[in-house]
């Protein structure tokens, strides 16, 4: 499979147009040196104003008042799985694009988010995303510094990487030079690679490896910001050494620094220059990410037996109390080595690793202090048993669910965290790994089961379950951090497969054909950052620890949406992360919530900036808002908002309220969110309305786009800016002495033209891929193209070519299309809706996520499709609570249930239905509403425009076909009582 990268997602758009935006009408200077970034004019007053106006958009306690001296600081927040890598990636291009800008260090925290970083920027898929797909026509050529092998006797060569990257030239505009490093190789004590001075030759006259890249006037971009606080001295080298003109950092979490002294002593978040904050909470609340279940089982035992550690005598010695009912029975004192299992039987397999003062490590990993206990009965193996077995049906749910339930297929995984390894991997002391053989004895058992209830039309899942079945350790694989000094193949296997297989770990199918069934991965926390894979829908933390964690970065690996069989993003509903603790940390969910609140400025007052964007939403000036809220004493004259008044003022006004909203961090275990109940009363009025707009149609475009076909992309090719060549020109200025002094005189450059050439099939498959014409047509074309204007120089068969084809290409068809493509009913019946089953009888609920991400509490009009107010924006909110007189029945149309075919290649379905009554009384009339949070229609994207052109002919040919539905589009400065009102007047 290809993972296919989505080109302008808003959330990621935006943090790249805000970067963007900081350096618009700065003044940049040209590079001096061919080796050189241009650099930008740090002591231009534009830059603060820039900066300024971009923090209006982020809390006023975020915002700071940094000056910007010798560096531009800049700060990205993006929450885990939100694409903080896409998002820096595509950032580089945009800046070599719009400022020249062509040498770039990405600084990262681990070996493991490096591997990863570089497997994206070298990965064919996503420079042919950002070369053709976004039109960028340029290339990275990525540079990896890795540690140096042991020194050997006889010449020194300069870093080759380091090499490659100073000498990348300033003047190639179809190259970009990034330099790709781990904080460990930044400082001095990693054998002095980088500041060294003896190497027997340099480049571009450096003999010092960190001078070279400093002589770049390099950008430097850091992923993961709170492991590189300002006092650490990874941060240290960057600053003194390396001395970029600009810091951008990105990241879900950034450093402390203290603030104030005494009684005043306080800790704030580190930010320089915060200019994008998408956090935890926009995060979840804009489903842009997966939301997440927690559970967990009770003590399978309640005899409550704890060991405590009560003293430690030595280094070499510590001593244990056991407890039973809080009552102390037994005392014990154990040595670096002894089992645990001395203690109780329970922790078998666990040792203790070492002694300290005031801390014992055991061989799992955990670490406690004198006076802290250990709960024996999370330790027991039939309580790991349950978890298993928990685990294993949350899975299946699931991976059911996403096999046999949708249009497509995801292939889902499921993480499990073990603190003993000898318990998963055989070594020589434990021949029999319990943990498992158990978990191979419970899949077997959960997946003839689950056979055994499969039906007709799930025949190829019930296949990929017989194959599961046939070899049950090809289901399983691990890794942990000790793998990767182990030589045995079988294990380098599986950790390949997992590190750097991720589109293979998505697929369905192996290379010969064969069921890929590999699935369920084990690690003792080894895959933190760094590591991610879209498709895990479950965690299951095994003999957990109670950790003190950030409970958002533990849940991290699971959060990112998921990727179809062919490798689609799929972002149009609620998918949900089940995540399974021990009773340890009951109160997980609870905790995860706060911290995601937490991160949150607990504003006491409304800002003037916040005050406009409010009044704008509910189309009140700013002075009528004040008025509003001061007379129903929420505010004072200062804009505070009174403590006491605080729950009513949000509840009223909830576009000025901040925090998680509900239903996106559940606990499994106290009350699970219940599904939204479909009022079958009210479906039965719309009922007509709801079958005729989910009838099947299929697109069908003029007969003569084919015929055409040719001659359009004949027209495209012989637009000018698609086969020329890129010409690179030098810059030369000659050092002359007029007598007194001495000066500069530019001389006649030299120019170059550069390309790329390609393969001729690769050339036309890249074009096909991107466009969807067949490669007969373009060949046709091609050939016309050179009879009509001579033969193409074999240079301009080039990457940059087919970017701008493609380009041209969706240009023309938003621009062409419309009005050259019909709907026709296709034959294929109805069958069971989002809102009904294959009868026409309708279903009894729908799950909330697929109508809304967002609750509020209240029950809705009589009117009203469902018994809850779900909604995704504020104007959905308003739509729905709207009581207009004219209204029979109205409803959310949920999510993705309308697939109405689109000239864009996609599908489309509008938000709102509404049945209502003429002035008359005596005909009903059928309105469908598109719902769009912008001002106007000038800020709708071109693709958003062109689906809604589409639905306008689809709607117009239900009523030709016989049943009048009128649709129209809802921007948020209109009620949707106005838009009734003028469609019955019509």
């Amino acid at each position: 499979m290809e993972l296919i990268l989505q080109r302008e997602l808003p959330h990621q758009q935006k943090a790249v147009d805000i970067i963007s935006a900081v350096l618009e009408g700065v003044n940049i200077t040209a590079p001096r040196q061919v080796y050189e970034n241009p650099t930008i004019s740090l002591s231009d007053p534009g830059l603060m104003s820039n900066i300024g106006e971009l923090q209006k958009s982020i809390p006023v306690e975020y915002r700071s008042n940094m000056s910007i001296g010798n560096c531009l600081n800049l700060d990205i927040k993006m929450e885990t799985g939100t694409g903080k890598t896409y998002v820096y990636t595509n950032t580089i291009y945009e800046l070599h694009k719009r400022y020249g800008l062509n040498k770039f260090i990405i600084a990262v925290p681990s070996l493991a988010i490096k591997a990863g970083t570089a497997q994206f920027l070298k990965d064919e898929y996503a420079k042919r995303h950002f070369s053709d797909v976004c039109g960028y026509g340029t290339e990275i050529e990525v540079g990896v510094l890795e540690a140096p092998k042991s020194r050997k006797k006889g010449r020194s060569y300069f870093p080759s990487v380091v090499s490659d990257f100073v000498k990348g030239s300033c003047r190639n505009t179809k190259k970009i030079y990034v330099l790709l490093v781990n904080m460990q190789l930044l400082t001095v004590r990693v054998n002095g690679m980088l500041s060294r001075d003896d190497y027997d030759y340099g480049v571009e006259g450096f003999y010092r490896p960190f001078d070279a890249i400093s002589a770049t006037n390099p950008v430097i971009i850091i992923d993961e910001p709170h492991r590189f606080s300002r006092e650490q001295k990874a941060f240290k080298v960057i600053a003194d050494e390396l001395k970029p003109q600009s810091i951008i950092r990105f990241g879900a979490t950034f450093p402390e620094t203290s603030i104030g002294r005494g009684k005043n002593k306080g800790t704030v978040k580190d930010y320089q220059n915060l200019i994008y904050d998408l956090n935890a909470c926009e995060s979840f609340n804009q489903n842009l990410i997966k939301g997440v279940a927690k559970e967990h089982f009770e003590p399978v035992s309640k005899r409550e037996e704890k060991v405590k550690i009560t003293s430690i005598a030595s280094r070499e010695a510590v001593n244990f109390q056991y407890k039973k009912r809080d009552k102390a029975t037994k005392t014990f004192t154990l040595k670096k080595g002894d089992p645990l299992s001395i203690v109780n039987e329970a922790f078998a397999g666990i040792t203790i690793q070492a002694i300290s003062t005031s801390t014992v490590e055991f061989s799992n990993g955990i670490q406690k202090s004198t006076g802290e206990e250990l709960d024996v009965g999370i330790y027991m193996s039939s309580y790991q048993e349950q978890m298993i077995r928990l685990a294993l049906e949350r899975h299946f749910e699931t991976e059911k669910l996403n096999f046999c339930g949708r249009n497509f297929k995801i292939k889902t995984l499921a993480l499990f965290f073990i603190d003993d390894i000898s318990s998963y991997r055989p070594n020589e002391k434990y021949k029999a790994p319990y943990l498992l053989q158990t978990f191979e004895r419970l899949l077997k058992e959960r997946i003839e089961s689950e056979i055994c209830t499969l039906g007709e039309h799930e025949a190829e899942y019930k296949e990929y379950l017989k194959a599961s079945l046939i070899n049950i350790s090809a289901c399983h694989a691990g890794y942990f951090a000790q793998d990767n000094s182990d030589s045995d193949e079988d294990i380098a296997k599986e950790v390949d497969a997992i590190l750097h297989s991720k589109k293979q770990l998505l697929s369905f199918k192996k290379t010969d054909g064969g069921y890929n069934t590999l699935r369920f991965l084990f690690s003792k926390w080894t895959l933190k950052e760094g590591w991610d894979n879209p498709n895990v829908f479950t965690i299951a933390k095994l003999r957990s620890s109670g950790s003190e964690n950030s409970k958002l970065q533990e849940v991290g690996r699971g959060l990112r949406l998921p990727v179809d069989e062919n490798g689609n993003r799929i972002s149009n509903e609620q998918f949900q992360l089940n995540y399974i603790v021990d009773f340890t940390e009951a109160d997980f969910a609870e905790r995860l919530i706060d911290q995601i609140n937490g991160e949150l400025p607990q504003s006491s007052s409304i800002s003037e900036e916040r005050l406009d964007e409010v009044a704008k939403k509910l189309s009140l000036t700013p002075d009528e808002l004040f008025g509003k809220l001061y007379d129903k004493h929420y505010i004072d004259r200062r804009m505070n908002i009174k403590p006491d008044k605080r729950d009513a003022f949000f509840a009223e006004y909830p576009d000025f309220a901040t925090g998680l909203s509900s239903g996106k961090v559940e606990d499994r275990n106290v009350a699970r969110s219940k599904p939204v109940k479909i009022r079958k009363a009210v479906y039965n009025e719309i009922r007509e309305l709801w079958e005729t707009i989910n009838q099947r149609y299929l697109i069908f475009y003029d007969d003569d786009l084919d015929s055409d076909m040719t001659e359009v992309v004949l027209s495209l090719l012989e637009k000018p800016s698609v086969f020329t060549d890129v010409v690179m020109t030098s810059s030369r200025d000659i050092v002359k002495n007029d007598g007194s002094q001495m000066t500069i005189v530019s001389g006649t450059g030299v120019q170059g033209i550069i390309s790329k050439p390609i393969p001729y099939n690769e050339f036309l498959k890249r074009i096909m891929c991107g466009t969807n014409i067949s490669i007969e047509v373009l060949h046709e074309a091609l050939c016309e193209y050179v009879k009509r204007n001579g033969d193409i120089n074999s240079e301009h068969i080039n990457e940059n070519s087919v970017s701008m084809i493609i380009q041209q290409f969706q240009e023309w068809k938003h621009k062409n299309l419309q009005g050259r493509f019909r709907y026709a009913k296709s034959r294929t019946p109805i069958g069971s809706t989002a809102l009904s089953y294959e009868d026409g009888s309708p279903r009894e609920e729908i799950a909330q996520g697929r109508i809304g991400t967002k609750i509020i509490p209240g029950t809705p009009s009589d009117k009203y499709l469902y018994d809850a107010f779900a909604f995704d924006s504020p104007l959905e909110q308003k739509n729905m609570m709207s009581n207009i007189e004219e209204v029979i029945v109205y409803g959310k149309i949920p999510r993705s249930s309308i697939a109405i075919p689109t000239i864009t290649g996609g599908t489309y379905s509008p938000d709102f239905m509404y049945v209502v009554r003429r002035s008359t009384g005596e005909k009903e009339l059928n309105i469908l509403v598109e719902t769009k949070d912008v001002e106007d229609k000038t800020n709708l994207r071109g693709t958003e425009e062109a689906n809604m052109e589409c639905a306008r002919v689809f709607f117009d040919m239900l009523s030709k076909d016989g049943y009048t539905v009128c649709f129209r589009d809802q921007l948020n400065n209109k009620q949707i009582a106005q838009i009734i009102k003028e469609v019955l007047v019509e």
